[in-house]
């Protein structure tokens, strides 16, 4: 039997547990390293490639294109793995009449990137509004992945084409970038083209710096080599750094479709760079979180960043920590001094999914504060975290069903306006703030 084959049959119908999500996803990872092809369909009932998060509909497993993608990547910030699959789709509180003063505390536009290939959607965080659409710069076929800058306007994109069907699905695609800056009212403007170079290996990352000037994208490495690579790019001149980390391993996550957050994410000094890396051992893929100086010479990505002292049995998938680890990528606050990480953990019966989010000092990778937790019978209570403010004292999470602004102390839904943009006409749209 095959990496793929196995993929398939531990994540058969019903909905798998756990276990047999953590050891599908180990397979995935083998597969990918070991150069095992993944194999895609043409037509597939509408889906044209695979995708984190599900279609309403009946909860089904259909084929092989959610098992795939469930093994692929993590639940986290952008909300986009196995454990909340389908949580999007189910119906949304709406907010409270006080929440004005709430909604002023985040951005005030997001864009969100359409699950099927066509327009991306600009909306208005408080009231839902849509702003405007974004069409696809000819000859792009597909949005990848979207991030923003620290003044609510000024957002990048990275597009692609489809990928060919039957082929492995992570072979090189030209991918190029594009800005995109809102007026005044949110309303979008055209897209321009950057002057990067075009990227011909997966990308795993994408982060705009908090004042736009720079691009972070993050790296596979080329089909048969190792190196996993961080590149920072001038958005007005495409001129660019690299660098690589020393032996395997894989940095951000590997998002098979489209992604509407980041892997990384930048300190407010526009310098400092907080990026995970994972790699394979014979007991799974422990990570690391490190702080990249991109003020440092170009070449090792180990000599130029720091540990970020979170516990390690924290942070990756290993066989030792499946009932408690920080699902995703955490976010780190502007001023550097916290993470906030959705966790889980697995607890007895009935209720054995637990939900957490959590805050983590940087400096000494401790927790110091859970804002929010559950313990239910089904991973539809997951939470994930979108964007975190300066200080930390705000952002914007999902809990369950309900996007949200979440304070120390307060948890806001977002007005249902707002929530139904995100699912949309049988489609699913993935926001970036």
């Amino acid at each position: 039997m095959d990496e793929l084959s196995a993929v398939q049959q531990l994540l058969a119908e019903p909905p798998p547990g756990p276990d047999a999500v953590e050891a599908a996803r180990l397979r995935l990872e083998h597969a990918v390293q070991g150069h095992a092809p993944l194999r895609i369909r043409a037509g597939g009932r509408g889906w044209h490639a695979a995708r984190l998060l599900r279609r309403a509909g009946p909860r089904r497993w259909p084929g092989w294109l959610v098992p795939l993608a469930a093994a692929a990547a993590v639940a986290g910030a952008i909300i986009a793995a196995l454990g909340i699959s389908g949580l999007i789709l189910r119906p949304a509180g709406s907010g409270p009449a006080n929440s004005p003063g709430v909604f002023a505390k985040v951005p005030p536009y997001f864009v969100a990137l359409p699950e099927n290939p066509g327009r991306a959607v600009v909306g208005a965080t408080a009231t839902g509004a849509v702003r405007g659409t974004v069409a696809l710069p000819k000859p792009r076929t597909e949005f990848l992945s979207v991030t923003a800058a620290g003044d609510d306007r000024t957002f990048v994109f990275a597009v692609g084409v489809l990928p060919t069907p039957g082929i492995n699905v992570l072979n090189p695609r030209p991918v190029s970038f594009y800005r995109l800056t809102l007026d005044r009212s949110g309303h979008p403007g055209r897209l321009i083209p950057l002057p990067i170079p075009p990227e011909t290996v997966t990308v795993t990352g994408l982060a705009l710096s908090p004042d736009g000037s720079k691009l972070a994208v993050s790296l596979l490495p080329v089909h048969g080599q190792n190196g996993a690579k961080i590149q920072v790019f001038s958005l007005a001149t495409g001129a660019g750094l690299e660098w690589v980390w020393p032996g395997r391993g894989t940095i951000g996550e590997i998002s098979i479709g489209v992604a509407g957050g980041s892997s990384n994410a930048w300190e407010a000094d526009n310098r400092t760079l907080m990026f995970q890396v994972t790699t394979r051992t014979r007991t799974g893929s422990p990570g690391q979180l490190r702080l990249l100086d991109t003020a440092a010479p170009a070449g090792s990505l180990l000599a130029s960043s720091t540990l970020i002292p979170v516990p390690s049995a924290y942070v990756g998938w290993q066989h030792d920590n499946a009932t408690h680890r920080i699902i995703g990528v955490p976010l780190i606050t502007g001023d550097g001094t916290k993470l906030v990480a959705s966790f889980f953990h697995l607890s007895a019966p009935p209720k054995v999914f637990g939900f957490t989010i959590t805050v983590f000092s940087v400096r000494t990778g401790k927790p110091v504060q859970v804002l929010y937790q559950r313990r239910s019978r089904s991973e539809a209570a997951a939470t994930g975290v979108l964007w975190v403010n300066k200080s930390g004292t705000a952002m914007i999470a999902v809990k369950g069903s309900v996007f949200g602004v979440q304070t120390p102390t307060t948890f806001t839904p977002l007005p249902r306006r707002t929530q139904r943009l995100f699912a949309s006409h049988r489609l699913i749209f993935r926001p970036a703030w």
